[in-house]
């Protein structure tokens, strides 16, 4: 029986670059196109690399791929919705900003048909392959159908996508249901974006660091009088919300010290999205009560939002796809082109390892080549020794994995339990601020020895509360309110990583390692080997683990 592959794309104009290769309904590969490039979330730009990786990977011509699937709206409708809204709504400023991304988009895709072309299709042949999916129709799909419910609410929130922000529906009978969708001028993740830039961080990019600061902070909803309000059913931003915030708070310059007034707007802010998204999804439960929910959109990337809606006590289970931000349109897009030519289900994603490995044989000549000292790995417990003693491990293993948190495939590890460590990776290998928090890797039948209230979290986008008796042990994986965020680790999703917590734990009696991603300030998770000795060398990494080889300073 033939094979039904389909490439799911990112749309030229997404801020998040990235493709896959969904074959038969069941995820194959996929990579963001930042790992190829260098370039951080390689906004607005064509995933070339990562459309060669996901065919070279099933060895597929370009003639062998039935669809292409791109997570956004054709760019003629949508521009032509996007005039007669702005027309209707009278904003010519904005119709005049928006003309211009969407010839950015006409233009892009011009390039894409070219691309392809050059791999071998016909302009007819492109034609007929193409299918478009709107952009928060992608977002909902990318999260429903790789979760393995059969009905759950949706939440999908970001920035902007096409001519909305956001989308509230349910998935039944493996359908989609949009009830209701988010205007431009209500966007959260506009908002938050603007309160990132405001606290001097740079906004779609660095609204992580916010999240993180709002916990040095108390949230005052005063500060945003005339700006934000909570309502009983959601939220709503007041008219010229932008330009008020703007004017009323003091944007504060990059190398000025972080004051009081910037950790409060920082809290202020988390807190509303918080209070915001809860609304939303109380009042989504009361009209359909289902027991399951799923969040999509960059905003879902935001842990401690996500956490509050387990907080509620009203859903079973919640699900949120590694790559939530827009990346993960090229999945969604894909999964769902693939149901609607089909009416068939896609199969559950149980890991998020899908991009490029190497191989000893690869790595050894590298090595060799670059003379550099190695020796064949003898044993994990080695590792698991130097992480006891305090050394800090650059880990690079397996499959490359998707989304911007790394989960024991490409990872710089360290012993959780050590006094000063937070600071000496802040410092000495991520030269990052020094109140940003790390995470903890768990071998997942000590999760509730661990965490209070806890329920599955295998890819490090939920928060829970540390049990004060464990506080300690793990102090340089917890956020400075004790609060963490959780990646379980099972034998089935990650063996060797699995092995490797489990060989620390016999030695330190802390089923934990503290995780951050293998990669140095504003520069993307590392993809090669040579990506993994360029870091090692240029940051205080003590022993790099490649494959089946160490490298050590």
């Amino acid at each position: 029986m033939k094979n039904l592959n389909i490439l799911g794309i990112t749309a030229p104009i997404s801020e998040n670059s990235a493709a896959c290769l969904v074959q038969n309904g069941k995820l194959i590969s996929f990579v963001e196109e930042e790992r190829f490039s260098g370039i951080k979330y390689a906004p607005r730009t064509i995933p070339k690399k990562s459309i060669e990786y996901c065919l070279n990977s099933a060895k597929l011509k370009a003639r062998e791929i039935d669809y292409i699937a791109i997570g956004y709206e054709n760019v003629f409708s949508s521009w032509i919705k996007n005039i007669i809204s702005n027309l209707l709504e009278r904003n010519f400023y904005r119709l005049i900003r928006e003309n211009g991304a969407y010839l950015e988009y006409f233009l892009k895709m011009f390039r894409l048909e070219e691309y392809f072309l050059e791999l071998g299709l016909s302009k007819e042949e492109y034609k007929k392959k193409l299918i478009y999916i709107p952009h928060h129709i992608s977002h909902a799909a990318s999260s429903l159908r790789a979760s393995g419910f059969t009905e759950s609410l949706v939440i999908s929130i970001d920035g902007v996508g096409e001519n909305n922000a956001g989308l509230l529906g349910y998935f039944k009978n493996n359908k989609i249901t949009k009830l209701q969708n988010i205007p431009i001028n209500q966007s959260l993740g506009w908002f938050y974006s603007t309160a990132t830039n405001i606290c001097g961080f740079k906004p779609h990019s660095h609204e992580g660091k916010l999240m993180g600061l709002a916990a040095y902070g108390k949230p005052n909803l005063k500060l945003f009088k005339n700006i934000i309000s909570l309502t009983k059913n959601g939220y709503h931003l007041h008219r010229d919300w932008t330009n008020t915030m703007e004017s009323k708070f003091k944007k504060r310059n990059k190398n000025e010290k972080i004051t009081a007034y910037y950790k409060n707007i920082a809290a202020t802010t988390q807190y509303f999205l918080e209070q915001a998204v809860t609304n939303l999804a109380k009042d989504l439960y009361k009209k359909h009560p289902i027991k399951y929910i799923c969040l999509a959109g960059g905003v879902a990337l935001n842990c401690d939002m996500s956490s509050k809606l387990m907080g509620l006590g009203i859903f079973d289970n919640i699900f949120v796809q590694p790559a939530a931000n827009d990346a993960g349109t090229a999945l969604g897009a894909a999964m769902e082109a693939y149901t609607m030519i089909t009416n068939k289900k896609c199969e559950k994603i149980t890991h998020a390892y899908y991009g490029p490995s190497f191989s000893n044989q690869e790595i050894e000549h590298l090595l060799k080549e670059s003379k550099i000292k190695y020796r064949k790995l003898k044993s994990i417990k080695e590792i698991a020794k130097n992480l006891y003693q305090g050394k800090i491990v650059g880990w690079f293993s397996g499959r490359e994995e998707f989304g911007p948190r790394a989960l024991g495939g490409k990872s710089i590890l360290a012993n959780p339990s050590l006094k000063g460590m937070k600071n000496k990776i802040n410092n000495q290998v991520k030269h990052r601020e020094p109140w940003r928090p790390f995470a903890p890797s768990i071998l997942k039948e000590f999760t509730n020895d661990y965490f209070e209230n806890y329920y599955t979290s295998p890819y490090m986008l939920l928060t829970f509360n540390t049990k004060e008796n464990k506080i300690k042990q793990i102090s340089a994986a917890i956020h400075v309110d004790n609060t963490a965020r959780v990646q379980e680790v099972t034998k089935e999703s990650n063996p060797k990583y699995y092995r490797l917590i489990n060989e620390f734990y016999k030695l330190s009696k802390i089923p934990v390692l503290l995780n951050t991603s293998f990669n140095d300030k504003e520069k993307p998770i590392c993809l090669t080997p040579r990506d993994a000795l360029q870091t090692f060398y240029s940051t205080g990494i003590d022993i790099l683990v490649l494959e089946d080889y160490i490298i050590e300073k």
